[in-house]
């Protein structure tokens, strides 16, 4: 055999099946890298080759698997695992000479190392994200008794009919303690496959997020119990086993008491604004892999050390968000499917066997699933829910994903279960996702809970909002560049001991480097917010504001929060909010100004939101538009303000703001009437005369006032509009207009100025035009208003 080409040798196997579990008696080292095809190699008789090509297969597999399924709402994990099983005997893999070139078993040590790998990283960022302090602070009584019910409930259902139906189990569960522990970890529900599920679906930062994560707390602290008897009963006898728990425990010890202390210290040293040094950065992902092997080393898990040290990582920026930006679309996107694919790959359809055990076993398990159901559901009904809702809760705490893909293919390789077991609860795990994903999907309506549920009578208007009652507002913010014309804004709003001001001012910020949506109030006498220790952005913004309400010429209450959500839902908060607060107006930045800050991927993000809280808010919102070129005097305040008043209900409410400004003795107004010799639309005529009211009671209220001016204008075309608006002089701190589509725009007379449509969509024509046209060169500010809760006018 030493004269013989180990390239050309064929390796002699001794080997029981030809799949995943086969292994080596005797055979020849292959290759890492074929020497070409010119040079007569077969690159698939070497290591590396091949690998890249599974790597290809599973990864195209599965993305084509996700467009079809895509439609139905179903998970990227789902799709991951499908396109294994495609690739695997029970598909393609069925075919001998297939499995030979593409998955031989002298080849699938590169794939089984990178998909642990994938599994150890994966799990790493998981434990990361999840800040288990502020789960179990936030989490309520209604949080603690639903999770509960949901664990206990399929532990006593499935534990029953396990042993009342043993000797019809397949052989593995026939062992005593084996039924135990799979009723134990199915009856789960893992925190981060919620929270995965929940964002693919964009429902994250919900109110019905909001309480299946907190639920899910109950059950991610019981797990860490049965790892530890897994754990133990791993070994071959007692001694080993006392062995594992306390190297175990001492390793968790040392973790929390030295290596996390090291970690705060890392974060102390970086100073306010810069990122984590990437020396620290690489030391903590070469950390997780050693930990890996610490735990492995000890007896335990090679998957447990990654877990133990993603727990100890503050969560959030700028550490835990570094690490996840940095690895998280590696792992995600390449590692991560290849343990899907591995996994799919090893699930073989026939080995469901006796098709009676396997269907017998299956229905015990759907009994657990529709227990843990009926536990949520019955639960949240308790705490009077909405049946809808429980309904919902019920199916999301069902949802299975790589925690339980993790743990039941570990228990196949190391022999807990057999090849039927660990098949029968792949599927019904697949099968759940399946079904629960769409469903959610199709049941769950934010903008309905939002909008329809809550008469309109509950919706605030800065028209309807008494003059002498506390004024609320919600101001949004992304970063420290609207601060001056924002707080400008509030004290022009008048505020007075008969109708002072009330500002919930909110810094958002993007969801990184954490899986639990957070609004968290700021504490000026704290050092730093918690969770964003080393977020200079966030304290000098809030800090500002505070100053304000110290320092304004008027009473202004400021309730100064954080908030960390994705984007993408991010207005259901705010929206969630301004109901509970009944605020009339929320202000947001344009976000076309944030482009030169935030970058163009940002300022879409927020673009979205934007746009999705001008939609469903349940009050008036503007949108501001800010040149940031002013600063305030708190010793001497003055503020010029224009509002073009054409008609409508979103002009109105620009008109109700001037209103109140004008009580404020250093605030000069200007405000420009337009009105048609059109005749109007029938409809549009209950329109017209709330105008007039509405403008008649302000010159009344306004007379004798030298600060305000008012001017009338009569038009019959929109370009005496545009006319009429350049006349205005150019040294305005602030101009207000309506959202409205009006009545001059629909004029075909003439065209308007260059308009961006997508800027319509947010500012309207009118607004749209000033911030088009060259007259806003000379104002520092333009407000945008628009009343929400109603549809929107075409």
């Amino acid at each position: 055999m030493n004269q013989m080409d180990p390239r050309n040798m064929s390796s002699v196997i001794i080997r029981k099946t030809w799949g995943a579990d086969d292994y080596f008696i005797c055979g020849s080292p292959l290759p890492i890298t074929s020497r070409g095809i010119w040079s007569g190699d077969n690159p698939l008789n070497s290591i590396f080759p091949v690998f890249i090509l599974q790597a290809i297969a599973g990864t195209i597999v599965s993305r084509v698997v996700y467009m079809i399924l895509r439609p139905m709402r179903q998970s990227k994990f789902l799709c991951s695992v499908l396109g294994g099983i495609l690739l695997g005997p029970s598909f393609f893999g069925e075919s001998m000479k297939f499995r030979e070139k593409m998955f031989p078993p002298t080849e699938m040590g590169v794939f089984n190392s990178f998909s642990t790998l994938g599994a150890m990283f994966a799990l790493f960022f998981v434990s990361v994200k999840v800040d288990y302090k502020s789960l179990i602070t936030r989490a309520g009584r209604n949080s603690w008794v639903i999770g509960f019910s949901g664990t206990i409930f399929p532990w006593i259902t499935l534990l029953s009919l396990f042993y009342m139906y043993i000797d019809y189990l397949p052989p593995a569960l026939q062992i005593k303690i084996v039924p135990f522990f799979i009723a134990s970890f199915v009856s789960l529900t893992f925190f981060p496959v919620v929270a995965y599920s929940l964002d693919e679906l964009n429902i994250l930062t919900s109110e019905l997020g909001h309480l299946s994560l907190s639920a899910t707390i109950v059950s991610d602290l019981m797990q860490w119990f049965f790892v530890l008897l897994v754990a133990i009963f791993k070994q071959a006898n007692l001694e080993q086993a006392i062995e594992a728990f306390v190297s175990t425990f001492i390793l968790v010890l040392i973790s929390i008491y030295g290596i996390r202390p090291a970690l705060v210290s890392i974060i102390k040293k970086t100073p306010e604004g810069k990122l984590i040094d990437e020396t620290y950065v690489v030391l903590i992902l070469l950390g997780a892999l050693f930990m890996g092997f610490t735990t492995d080393f000890l007896g335990s898990s090679i998957l447990y050390g990654p877990i133990i040290l993603g727990f100890i990582v503050p969560d959030g920026p700028p550490l835990g968000s570094i690490l996840v930006e940095k690895g998280e679309c590696f792992v995600s996107e390449f590692l991560l499917p290849l343990l899907f694919v591995r996994v799919g790959y090893e699930l073989d359809v026939r080995a469901m066997g006796d098709l009676r055990t396997a269907f017998t076993f299956m229905a015990i398990l759907f009994a657990g699933y529709f227990a843990k159901f009926l536990g949520v559901f019955l639960a949240s009904l308790s705490f009077k829910l909405r049946p809808r809702t429980a309904f919902l809760l019920g199916l999301i705490m069902n949802n299975k994903g790589i925690i339980e893909i993790v743990i039941y293919f570990r228990w196949k390789r190391i022999k807990y279960i057999d090849e039927q077991t660990f098949a029968v609860l792949m599927f019904s795990s697949l099968a759940m996702t399946a079904i629960i994903a769409p469903f959610t999907g199709m049941l769950y309506k934010p903008r309905v809970r939002l909008a329809s549920s809550h008469k309109q009578t509950r919706l605030k208007t800065i028209q309807t909002t008494p003059g002498a009652s506390e004024f609320r507002v919600i101001t949004c913010l992304h970063n420290e560049e609207n601060v001056n014309s924002i707080i400008s804004l509030l004290e022009a709003s008048n505020p007075t001991e008969i109708s002072p001001i009330c500002a919930y001012v909110i810094h958002l910020v993007d969801l990184k480097g954490s899986s639990v949506p957070a609004l968290i109030p700021f504490n000026a006498k704290q050092k730093r917010i918690f969770k964003l220790s080393n977020s200079p952005s966030s304290n000098h913004i809030l800090r500002a504001f505070e100053n304000y309400s110290r320092n304004s010429n008027g009473p202004v209450i400021v309730q100064a929060f954080t908030m960390i959500a994705p984007y993408i839902g991010m207005h259901e908060n705010i929206c969630r909010l301004a109901l509970e607060k009944l605020t009339p107006l929320i202000i947001i930045p344009y976000h076309e100004n944030q482009k030169h800050i935030e970058g163009s991927l940002v300022a879409t993000s927020i673009r979205g939101f934007n746009a999705k809280l001008q939609r469903y808010a349940p009050c008036t919102v503007g949108m501001l538009v800010d040149r940031g070129t002013r600063r305030m005097n708190s010793s001497h305040f003055s503020y010029n303000v224009a509002v073009i008043f054409i008609g409508g209900e979103d002009d109105r409410e620009a008109l109700a703001l001037a209103a109140r400004m004008s009580g404020h003795a250093e605030v000069s107004l200007c405000v420009l009437r337009i009105t048609f010799k059109e005749g109007e639309e029938e409809e549009e005529e209950e329109e017209e005369l709330m105008d007039e009211a509405l403008y008649d009671e302000f010159k009344i209220k306004n007379m004798g006032n030298a600060c305000v001016v008012c001017r009338e204008v009569v038009a019959d075309c929109s370009a005496q509009v545009m006319d009429a608006i350049q006349s205005l002089e150019s040294n305005y701190d602030l101009v207000m207009v309506g959202r409205s589509r009006h009545q001059a725009m629909e004029l075909n007379d003439i065209e308007m100025p260059q308009l961006n449509s997508k800027n319509i969509e947010h500012l309207g024509m009118i607004g749209d035009a000033l911030v088009s046209s060259e007259l806003f060169e000379g104002w520092l500010s333009l407000l945008v208003l628009h009343r929400c809760g109603r549809p929107v006018h075409k």
